[in-house]
């Protein structure tokens, strides 16, 4: 059986630089409709204190692949692959819509569960897409 309870999992984005100016910290929520993404860039001695959080929310629909990276027999990170890039941009470490998320040690339990759940919501909305075209189709004729 399918778990619907939301999973919630931490995650870091290194810094791109020497100096860690752009660390990002955060939280990716997979919830029922949707995937909530609060970040915020991790505060250093050149910034200061850490920056506000940000969300981003977005359909399953945008998801276009997801890879759980194992090293040694555990899930280190979590590779996202957003069909809209612009939905992402503005979070510093990602590159056109790939999103490489390094999973805090006490979130892996919870990863574990995260391929089925794409993967079932994928389907669902795959499903969906294909019964509206199968509609339009029999209104056309």
């Amino acid at each position: 059986m399918l778990d619907t309870d939301p999973i919630s999992i931490q995650f870091d984005i290194p810094a791109t630089d020497h100096l860690g100016k752009n660390h990002v910290e955060g939280k990716v929520r997979f919830m029922a409709d949707e995937v909530e993404i609060d970040w915020r860039v991790k505060g250093n001695v050149f910034r200061g204190g850490n920056a506000k959080v940000e969300t981003v929310k977005m359909p399953y629909s945008q998801i276009e692949h997801v890879e759980l990276r194992k090293k040694w027999w555990k899930i280190r990170d979590i590779i996202l692959r957003i069909s809209d890039p612009s939905l992402v941009e503005m979070i510093p470490g990602v590159e056109m819509g790939k999103m490489t998320l390094v999973i805090d040690a006490r979130s892996r339990e919870e990863a574990e569960k995260l391929e089925s759940l794409i993967d079932f919501k994928r389907s669902i909305f795959i499903l969906d897409e294909q019964t509206k075209r199968i509609d339009r189709l029999k209104e056309e004729s």
